[in-house]
């Protein structure tokens, strides 16, 4: 199959690829398992929301600065020392659960550190693709990325929920030590990236002006702005449904968390064949139309399903009719912003379009979190006339609130993309 094929001109990306996909699956391990742990701390969806948004703030605010930066740095050597950084972490949090002194609070401070750090690594490995890659493979390695994601969301919880109920939380950060220490040291003697430095004229910009060149690049192409302003609405819902997920299937199933592994996973094998389709497909003429559409049916059906479903077969089939198209939105968003930013500006670019894209994210976190917790949940418990309709849709008891929020978030996305499908501005990236 094309996906597997292997390309001697890709080399580069395909060592620096294997080496982050390694890495991101103890990640992916690791955030399931805490997941699960702060859950059976906590018993609250807002305490699992707010520290998704300590490590995601500090990301998205410092990313906007991190960009000025990632321009005129060596991109291999920040990779190598946010590496480092994230080793030293999860060897913390390995330490406290050896002595029983593992807490959330201290998780918060864990979580805030590494998204500052993520404001750096993220951007610059964007544009280290950019530099190692040529353009005529970019929706080719834009499935290979995606995946690599959808394998590691598919195994990855499966994997962690045995470790966790099995052999506990503390092989599951080892196992994640292990692969940190595999991207570190193929990054280091396996990848060669070209150490692109802009002008010698421009390293004299201040500092300030240098991050402000970003931002006005954005603002001043308008189709550029309205595609990352429609990538903040999506964020904005999915952080809402990720945020009440696992919390909904655990209260719906009796806590069993091998169902919940199963669900979860199936997001992932979607997301594979997805991304094989992705790259065997035809490049497509006209790719607005397919960033629009497949946003509209994932939201519409996967979120109307979500919450209605009573069992994890209605869940199955929902996020697997869900999230089968999402490798189309990333690779056909990815290959616009790599073709429309000139390379020297995508630093800056890709930096401030994090900021603005990814803000929402946080607030739909906790938004999401307190809709559940104080509003829904709250109301689907009470007896009246309006939750008895409701009951009718999403049932009764534990988790009904849960399902109420997913209806409501299927109907405003499947809306707001219906909004977005009329932008004159999103049309013209297609000229």
């Amino acid at each position: 199959m094309k996906i597997l094929k292997y390309n001697n001109e890709l080399k580069n990306f395909y060592i620096l690829q294997l080496g982050q996909f390694i890495s991101q699956f103890g990640s992916k391990m690791t955030s399931f398992g805490l997941i699960m742990w702060a859950y059976e701390q906590s018993s609250s969806v807002l305490y699992i929301s707010s520290l998704t948004v300590c490590s995601l703030l500090p990301s998205i605010l410092f990313s906007f600065f991190a960009g000025s930066f990632i321009d005129v740095w060596n991109k291999k050597k920040i990779l190598l020392i946010a590496n480092s950084i994230a080793i030293i972490f999860s060897l913390i949090t390995l330490i406290l659960l050896f002595f029983n002194q593992l807490d959330i609070r201290y998780l918060y401070l864990i979580n805030f550190t590494l998204g500052v750090v993520d404001a750096f690594q993220g951007p610059a490995s964007d544009v280290v693709i950019s530099l190692i890659v040529s353009k005529k493979y970019y929706t080719q390695i834009s499935g290979l990325r995606s995946f690599a994601i959808s394998f590691t969301t598919t195994l990855a919880p499966i994997i962690a929920t045995s470790f966790y109920v099995l052999l506990g939380m503390k092989v599951i950060i080892i196992v994640d030590l292990g692969t940190f220490l595999f991207s570190f040291i193929s990054l280091l003697f396996f990848v060669y990236v070209p150490n692109n430095i802009i002008k010698k004229q421009d390293k004299k910009e201040s500092f300030l002006s240098s991050c402000k060149q970003g931002i006005t690049y954005i603002v001043n192409r308008k189709d550029i702005f309205h595609l990352i302003i429609f990538m903040g609405f999506v964020n904005f819902i999915a952080a809402i449904y990720s945020c009440n997920f696992t919390p909904m299937i655990l209260l719906r199933n009796g806590n069993n968390k091998f169902e919940l592994g199963i669900v979860s996973s199936t997001i992932g094998i979607a997301g594979i064949i997805g991304s094989i389709l992705v790259t065997v497909m035809k490049q497509p003429k006209k790719r607005i139309p397919i960033i629009i559409n497949t946003m509209t049916f994932s939201f519409l059906v996967c979120n109307s399903m979500l919450g209605i479903g009573r069992n994890y077969y209605i869940w199955m089939i929902a996020v697997f009719a869900g999230n089968c198209l999402v490798p189309f939105l990333t690779a056909n968003v990815e290959y616009i912003m790599r073709t429309k930013i000139p390379i020297e500006m995508q630093g800056r670019v890709f930096s401030t379009r994090n900021t603005l894209q990814y803000l929402s994210i946080p607030i739909g976190y906790m938004l999401g979190g307190l809709l559940t917790d104080k509003i829904f949940e709250p109301f689907m418990n009470n007896p009246s006339t309006l939750q008895r309709f409701f009951s009718y849709i999403v049932g009764n008891g534990r988790g009904s609130g849960n399902g109420l929020v997913y209806i409501s978030i299927g109907l405003i996305g499947f809306l707001g993309c219906c909004f977005f499908k009329f932008d004159k501005h999103l049309k013209k990236l297609d000229d």
